[in-house]
């Protein structure tokens, strides 16, 4: 491992500004201070970087977004679109379903992945079927929208595989607050 500590050495000292003395010098201050401006939904700092905020995550009206690598992930609460147990969407879901209907219309052209998750109660085998039952709803909902149905939909189900809070807390008890959290289904949408 020592062979590389030179070679991030010399790496780290190529990313550095030269000094009038020929020393490297660290980058300045500015260039990891905070954003100074934000204009258009473009941050700028006095150092040039930028950082662009995704314009389908304002659009979606208090549901929960969050911008990836991958595109914009819409996360939409199962207890807001089905009743417990059950995969048919209530009439309550629509709201829901209209503000992530519009994110797609306004996002650039590409498939929408559907993934529906569970929390931990109940065999992987029956959540991983539950999963995958309310993705295909809500990826049937959405091929019925207007500007939305001409999209192409995956649909997938990981059950109680990807839970983004605890099921339990620590002294084993139930944390139905985390496995609310648990049942969700996200919308994967393309960024470009």
């Amino acid at each position: 491992m020592r062979p590389l500590l030179p070679a991030l050495a010399l790496a780290v000292a190529g990313c550095s500004e030269p000094s009038p003395d020929g020393q490297a010098q660290p980058p300045p201050a500015a260039a990891v201070s905070a954003p100074e401006a934000d204009v258009g939904g473009v941050a700028t700092t006095g150092g040039g970087l930028r950082g662009e905020v995704s314009a389908l995550a304002a659009d979606t009206g208090g549901l929960n977004t969050r911008v990836t690598d991958l595109g914009t992930v819409i996360e939409l609460p199962a207890d807001t679109l089905f009743e417990f147990d059950k995969a048919e969407l209530t009439p309550a879901a629509q709201e829901n379903l209209l503000k992530a209907a519009e994110a797609i219309r306004r996002a650039p052209p590409g498939p929408v992945a559907v993934t529906g998750h569970t929390d931990a109660k109940g065999s992987d085998a029956y959540n991983q079927e539950l999963s995958e039952a309310r993705a295909r709803a809500v990826a049937e909902w959405m091929r019925g929208q207007v500007g939305v149905r001409q999209r192409s939909f995956t649909v997938a189900g990981k059950g109680e595989a990807q839970p983004v809070a605890p099921n339990a807390r620590l002294d084993g008890s139930d944390d139905e607050g985390g496995r609310a959290r648990n049942r969700r289904v996200e919308l994967l949408i393309p960024n470009r």
